[in-house]
């Protein structure tokens, strides 16, 4: 991502279907984490994926973009993350991390892909955050992080595990030879 298309985001002043923002903090602040855990849930059960933005505090509505102090800026290291997230996705999620700097401050992105075979669902519960057994996606509703709510937002998730899964069978015959594909 570059500086310019960061300080574009960081600019909307609010999030979209493909981006979440979360509060600054560290790693090993549970909560904060379970919300991080959350909304990359949410986004590896939507259509391209999206990105968590690690620093950006929501005052009464209104986002405040001041970055992450040094100290919990080193707590969000790669592996670190994927284990807090392997705790709860199942199955396991794809994401990049990215440290970004705009205006003096330091940023943790976390771009995630979306899911690769089936929807991700919650392992584990956390304390009025996480459910064991949730599937969360982004909602079409408004930009937030939540368990399926509704029936449009069921029938995107199916469509997409469907299309996934047909790409996937096709393929299968195509290297057995049973039908020959055009190269895309």
């Amino acid at each position: 991502m570059t500086d310019q298309e960061f300080a574009e985001i960081l600019a909307l002043g609010h999030e979209t279907r493909g981006v979440e923002f979360k509060g600054p903090g560290p790693l090993s602040n549970r909560q904060l984490s379970a919300q991080v855990v959350r909304a990359v849930l949410g986004m590896a059960n939507t259509r391209d994926g999206g990105m968590v933005v690690i620093g950006v505090e929501d005052m009464g509505g209104v986002l405040n973009p001041v970055g992450l102090n040094d100290q919990a800026l080193a707590t969000w290291r790669y592996d670190d993350v994927a284990d807090r997230l392997a705790v709860y996705a199942d199955p396991s999620v794809s994401f990049e991390l990215e440290v970004k700097e705009y205006n003096g401050n330091r940023y943790v992105i976390l771009h995630v892909g979306e899911f690769a075979d089936i929807p991700v669902l919650c392992k584990r519960d956390y304390q009025g955050v996480l459910r064991d057994g949730a599937c969360y996606v982004r909602s079409h509703r408004k930009p937030e992080t939540s368990e399926i709510p509704t029936q449009a937002d069921m029938r995107d998730l199916l469509e997409l595990a469907t299309e996934k899964k047909l790409r996937e069978r096709l393929e299968q015959l195509q290297r057995v030879g049973l039908i020959i594909m055009p190269s895309v």
